[in-house]
């Protein structure tokens, strides 16, 4: 099978080209124009160059392909930026597959999309998506509009569409995020120091993701991606001070406290500013709940429907993410 997977250039994007690679399979990958292709990729796969934002001609991408895993996606800029490289751009690579003999499509969406005001207790693939999702920020908003669109393109051209949300992912040289707290010069502020973290090392989560590829039973089924939920903040953010040697003091905040706070922060800013006020994540009270909300996060569907363990434990995770820093 040839596979065309987007974004390829990326930190998940690349890993999702390298285990494809191991597991045998021919790789297009598409890329930016600007953007330098990995050494090891040379002679090995076959690129497209070309910006989803702009470019007339992506049709030529889907050619001769199988199955398309679309991991394109802006993870930063202003909410306009974030929404034209991952919403604009996948309309129009829709459209280019539209006119393809293209069926397969894997899309790589995230956690942020479900509605985590909502969330009891455990939140696993029942849990209902973000209907308001104007009050959270720029990233949520982009993928919470992607998958919609790509669900949308795919009931319309009965497409065979698995959709993947992986929790926090992170590896090496991506270690810090957003769930472990906020780090202010030498001091961690921990919010909810014993909340339990839905980590997706970024190699446990290219091997699910090319696992859903080959299983028949993943079409039209959406899973959510964590190794597991045993892996808490507290530890997280230590192991991440001692192995990057970037130690300092740290404080930890109750989850009730720091989301009262953000909770009477927006409540300001609305009787002030109305729909145009501007927080900080760490002050609007549903991105905050979105980061930092104690819930346990299950991977039961699929372990269950993929027959997928991570590869990786949690020790191992360590080692990969920083070995580079000894």
């Amino acid at each position: 099978m040839r596979i065309l997977v987007s974004g390829a250039n990326g930190f998940l994007g690349q890993q999702v080209v390298k285990r494809l690679l191991e597991r045998g399979y021919s790789v297009r990958a598409l890329i930016r124009p600007s953007a330098s292709e990995p050494a090891e990729w040379r002679g090995k796969v076959d690129i497209f160059r070309a910006d989803l934002r702009v470019n007339a001609d992506l049709v030529l991408a889907f050619d001769g392909i199988d199955a398309v895993i679309h991991a394109a996606a802006a993870t930063s800029g202003s909410e306009d930026s974030q929404f034209a490289s991952s919403v604009v751009a996948t309309e129009r690579f829709l459209d280019a597959m539209v006119r393809s003999s293209v069926k397969r499509l894997i899309h790589v969406s995230s956690l942020v999309v479900y509605d985590w005001a909502r969330a009891k207790g455990t939140m696993d693939e029942n849990t209902p998506l973000e209907s308001d999702m104007y009050v959270m920020g720029p990233y949520a908003i982009a993928k919470i509009w992607q998958e919609r669109v790509v669900s949308r393109y795919a009931a319309a051209h009965h497409w065979d569409l698995t959709i993947m949300r992986p929790g926090f992912i992170w590896g090496s040289q991506h270690a810090a995020i957003a769930g472990m707290g906020r780090k202010f010069g030498r001091i961690y502020l921990l919010f909810g120091p014993t909340t339990r973290l839905p980590l997706s090392h970024v190699v446990n989560c290219a091997d699910c993701i090319v696992a859903a590829l080959e299983c028949p039973r993943a079409i039209g089924q959406s899973f959510n991606v964590v190794d597991g939920d045993d892996i808490r903040v507290w530890r997280y953010a230590r192991e991440y001070a001692n192995r990057t040697r970037e130690g300092g003091l740290f404080l930890p905040v109750p989850y009730r406290l720091g989301l009262g706070i953000a909770k009477l922060a927006s409540m300001t800013s609305r009787i002030f500013f109305g729909k145009k006020g501007k927080l900080p994540s760490l002050l609007a009270a549903r991105r905050f709940e979105s980061q930092f909300k104690p819930v346990r996060f299950s991977n039961q569907k699929v372990m269950e429907t993929l027959k997928w363990n991570p590869p990786l434990d949690f020790a191992s995770c360590l080692e990969a993410t920083y070995s580079d820093r000894r």
